[in-house]
């Protein structure tokens, strides 16, 4: 696995995390200044004695503790996941670890930490039946929330899952698929309900087909965003408040930038019920748009085109918002690796961190993966540097 793919993992073993180097990047301009530290980097030895190959999936609750997962060898390659909580490092599972559905876990992915320390991720595993399941762990242990093969609470047997995530009560929320069918499932305490199902009315017309891209978003309120296709329309923006579907944009819908939504992607939503989300259109000026909702209408907190500290935004991908309605997200194409993460607010866009910023211990930052986020304006992400190496940082910009 070279550049700058990631992979994830957990088993209950504790070592001192790394020094936690930092650097303080002065403002330039409007800019203000932000701290930079490095939790852990590749070549880094980790629990048993192994050295960490490659990092990934950093997630970052409001205590600012970070999950992450990890490949490490010798004697043997193995995927792991793992938590630094006040400077100690614990890892939590990993492969080749018994699977409580059955059989071993082989790889994980699509990491998420609440503020109770839990974590909730997809794990597939040695199993004929169960080969994909979404757990929890928590206190030591990995429980199940659903595996393929078990019955769903909506009929059938669930095939698939997708795009986890648990909010500060440890809710769980995820889109999980049956035998021609999917939605949006919830999971409190061991019991699974469906929140929203493909066949259900849309509030805007017809019925929900399928649930899209990064969905679903929840707060601690137990409200729901989301994205998904109709059978009338080709795309939606929607909340669910109270069990009831809302509507926050559809393809019906004219951007701000005068044109239809075309497609959508990347929802947020805090505590406040704000919605997030990237917006596109096939004609006017800009393309595709970071949209908050405000009172009355779509505000939009960043533009395709806009320039930012010397250069031009393109697209959004890998956006993440928190209670103060700060977005961080990565520039899309045209570069597949992305040179630099942005924070978007209603007072403006400025960069977090470019590529050739200075990096702890006199290196400079070329690349960077997959921003996490929490109320504390402190973000978690893989970053490369200059010398080849890959870390799991966290950026404090308020």
């Amino acid at each position: 696995m070279g550049g700058l793919r990631w992979v994830t993992l957990l088993v209950a073993a504790a070592v001192t995390a790394g020094p936690g180097v930092g650097v303080r990047l002065e403002p330039t301009g409007s800019a203000q200044a932000v701290r930079v530290r490095v939790l852990v980097e590749t070549g880094q030895r980790g629990p048993g004695g192994t050295v960490f190959s490659e990092l990934s999936d950093p997630s970052i609750n409001n205590l600012g503790d970070v999950a992450f997962g990890a490949v490490s060898s010798p004697p043997s390659v193995r995927e792991a996941l793992y938590i630094i909580s006040k400077g100690r490092l614990t890892r939590v599972v990993a492969s080749g670890d018994p699977a409580p559905s059955g059989g071993r876990f082989t790889s994980f992915s699509d990491v998420q930490l609440s503020d109770r320390g839990t974590l909730v991720f997809l794990g597939r595993t040695t199993d004929r039946v169960g080969r994909l399941g979404l757990y929890l762990a928590r206190q030591g242990r990995i429980t199940p929330v659903a595996v393929t093969g078990q019955p769903a609470p909506s009929g059938g047997t669930f095939t698939d899952f997708a795009n986890p995530t648990i909010n500060s009560r440890d809710v769980v929320a995820f889109v999980g698929r049956t035998q021609g069918r999917e939605g949006i499932f919830r999971s409190s305490e061991g019991a699974v309900a469906p929140a929203v199902l493909a066949g259900t009315p849309s509030p805007s017309g017809g019925e929900f087909q399928f649930f899209l891209d990064s969905s679903p978003a929840q707060n601690n309120r137990g409200e729901i965003a989301f994205v998904a296709s109709t059978t009338t329309q080709a795309q939606g923006v929607y909340v669910l408040v109270g069990g009831r579907s809302a509507t926050v944009a559809t393809t019906d819908d004219v951007a701000p930038t005068g044109s239809l939504f075309t497609e959508f992607g990347f929802v947020t939503m805090t505590d406040a019920g704000t919605v997030g989300f990237v917006g596109r259109t096939a004609r006017g000026t800009p393309r595709e748009a970071l949209y908050v909702t405000g009172r009355t209408e779509l505000l939009p907190l960043a533009r395709q085109g806009q320039q930012v500290g010397g250069e031009v935004l393109t697209t959004f991908v890998n956006t993440a918002m928190d209670s103060q309605e700060d977005v961080v997200f990565e520039p899309g194409t045209p570069d597949p690796i992305p040179r630099a993460v942005y924070v978007a607010s209603r007072a403006g866009v400025r960069p977090l961190l470019v590529a050739g910023a200075p990096a702890p211990g006199g290196r400079h930052f070329r690349a960077f993966s997959t921003p996490s986020l929490n109320d504390r304006g402190q973000v978690a992400l893989v970053a490369e540097t200059d010398d080849g190496r890959h870390g799991i940082y966290v950026v404090t910009f308020r």
